[in-house]
């Protein structure tokens, strides 16, 4: 679809409701990760474009097995990781800024893993960033010489509480990551080049170059480099980071992965493909962006459904002479969402690859017509005329939602929307000066997606025990709450479900905010509810005028109690589901959740 006049559209504003986006997300007036000139390339003075004629010192210490104390890498030493190396639970691990950690090559594991409940502060600047790559002389660094950067957390992911990472070993519980904690802290990664790294231990089992599993929002990544990695350059396998200033740079495979549940947002990402080089390991097919909400496409909570702005993507088809990438066939696609995911794109730039968007399924494109997958504002460009059967959509699902003239997307036969993309001594990725400059829009439906999370520090009860639950209302959808939410909790014949200082009848009453025992002690917000009991329910109804912003919560605190008379080996579920009240939810499959309390003796 190519509108009249696209580089003069009205600039809008973005309108974030959710305190969290409007404090990360930054409002630009131009698609695509870089404003035009005269701004700086937000890439200027820490990334590299050539690693491979960078010359590192010698490493002066060996690191091997697992650091189990606090501990702090200076720049004046150069640290060789030897074999994997972990960084134990409740340890935290810091680099100094302009520090290099080098991956021994002829270990090809050699990577450093971040432990749930671990934490790695490696905080370089613009002038110091910290670099991890191969311990490779110049000249003969190669792509997988080494492992990568993990990161464990206890985050959500909706395979389960202890999950393996992809590429390690699943008989050491250090390589596992899961929980229930949305904030969990994993450290700060800040002007980080990782290079060269990428083992693969066999087919679509990789360590890519920066791996994050379950990683919460609490932890910091902005301005990370991964370059010549022989996999993914970021994965994300669940878990609520937030990203900022990501660089994928010449990978063999996907250069943005997200799976598991993953609903982080993310600004300003570059990624740049290169034609000698794909996934031919594994027969599979280097993307740009590659989504999956599992890998059986199930509706499993909570969705893949993080949030993309401002991303550059740079495909393996050059021009104005065009040049065919050697491993053709393995390069593909500048965006693959498949598997029931919700991924949601704004105000970006996807080139020169062989297809712009694909919709991989049914589902996908059932989540886009429900609003709860996003395709907005963006331009697919690519040299149509010197490759002919190039399209901006690859099927009549991709364009009928690429083309909706609601969603504001451009298709655009050029070589020159950026001012260098292909020169890879010095490249320039503004847009021209002739602009690329796009409405900042979010212009989709405002109706409600509400998904219940429960969470608990446990499901498994003593005689007569007690534990507290919250449940967790989160505004998932494209729009504020508008009306009254309901929520229903199924009683169990063997449990007590009870709100702190109520006495339940039929007849609504007011909750009162305080603190729930879970996690450590996380504040409910009950004075925002009305409680009552049905007889064979406790219904929660929310206050006239409360509202849950999107991507906003509401956590709503209760207590269950094993009853006297329930036997050892008792098994029930608790189940929940919610009626958003405001006319209509455009996700109905996040409406209920279910949760199974067993006894133990």
């Amino acid at each position: 679809m190519k509108k009249t006049n696209i580089f003069l559209i009205t600039v809008f504003v973005m309108a974030f409701s959710a305190q969290l986006n409007a404090q990360f997300i930054d409002a630009v007036n131009y698609r695509g990760a870089f404003a035009p000139a005269p701004e700086n390339m937000w890439t200027d003075s820490w990334t590299n474009w050539d690693p491979q004629n960078t010359p590192y010192a010698a490493t002066t210490v060996i690191v091997t097995g697992i650091i189990s104390s606090n501990t702090t890498w200076t720049r004046n030493n150069v640290y060789l990781l030897n074999g994997v190396v972990y960084v134990d639970t409740l340890v935290t691990l810091t680099i100094e800024a302009g520090t290099v950690i080098r991956g021994n090559f002829f270990d090809k594991t050699s990577s450093l893993i971040v432990q749930r409940g671990a934490k790695l502060n490696a905080n370089g600047t613009q002038c110091n960033p910290i670099v991890f790559t191969s311990n490779r002389a110049v000249g003969d660094r190669a792509k997988g010489d080494w492992g990568g950067v993990i990161l464990l957390g206890r985050a959500l992911n909706n395979v389960g509480n202890t999950v393996l990472i992809e590429g390690l070993n699943a008989n050491t519980i250090r390589n596992y990551h899961g929980g229930n904690v949305p904030a969990d802290n994993s450290g700060s990664l800040k002007y980080v080049r990782i290079e060269y790294g990428g083992f693969i231990l066999s087919g679509s089992n990789e360590i890519n170059g920066l791996t994050m599993g379950s990683v919460g929002s609490g932890t910091t990544i902005d301005n990370v480099q991964c370059s010549f990695i022989d996999d993914d350059a970021f994965e994300w396998f669940g878990g609520a980071v937030n990203c900022k200033h990501l660089v994928a740079y010449r990978c063999v495979d996907d250069n943005f992965d997200t799976d598991n549940g993953y609903s982080g947002f993310n600004q300003y990402l570059l990624g740049v493909k290169d034609p000698s080089i794909a996934d031919v390991v594994t027969g599979g097919s280097s993307e740009g962006f590659e989504s999956d909400n599992d890998v059986n496409g199930s509706g499993r909570l909570p969705k893949t459904s993080a949030t993309f702005y401002n991303v550059t993507e740079i495909g393996a088809y050059r021009c104005p002479t065009p040049t065919m990438p050697a491993p053709l066939t393995q390069h593909n696609r500048s965006l693959r969402l498949r598997r029931n995911g919700d991924l949601k794109i704004y105000n970006s730039i996807f080139m020169n690859s062989r297809i712009g968007l694909f919709l991989d399924g049914t589902d996908v494109f059932n989540n886009a017509n429900e609003d709860s997958l996003v395709f907005r504002n963006n331009i697919i460009a690519a040299d149509y005329s010197g490759y002919p059967g190039h399209r901006a959509a690859e099927n009549a699902n991709s364009r009928t939602v690429f083309t909706n003239p609601a969603y504001q997307n451009d298709s655009i036969n050029t070589c020159s929307l950026l001012v260098n993309a292909f020169n890879y001594t010095n490249p320039d990725y503004r847009p021209n000066t002739a602009g690329a400059g796009a409405a900042v829009l979010n212009n989709v439906k405002v109706a409600p997606d509400l998904t219940p999370i429960i969470e608990t520090d446990g499901t498994l009860f003593t005689p007569s025990q007690s534990l507290d639950f919250v449940v967790n209302i989160i505004e998932t959808g494209v729009g504020s709450t508008s009306g009254q939410i309901s929520f229903t909790i199924s009683k169990m014949p063997g449990w007590d479900i009870t709100v702190p200082s109520l006495a339940l009848t039929g007849t609504n009453q007011s909750g009162t905010n305080g603190n729930s025992n879970v996690s450590g002690g996380t504040a409910n917000a009950n004075g925002s509810w009305l409680f009552r009991d049905n007889g064979s329910s406790i219904v929660v109804t929310s206050k006239p005028g409360v509202i849950i912003n999107l991507s906003g919560l509401s956590i709503v605190g209760f207590t269950a109690t094993r009853k006297t008379s329930t036997p050892s080996g008792t098994s029930q579920n608790l189940s929940l589901s919610i009626n958003d009240g405001s006319g209509g939810d455009y996700t109905t499959v996040n409406n209920s959740t279910v949760l199974g309390f067993s006894t133990s003796n």
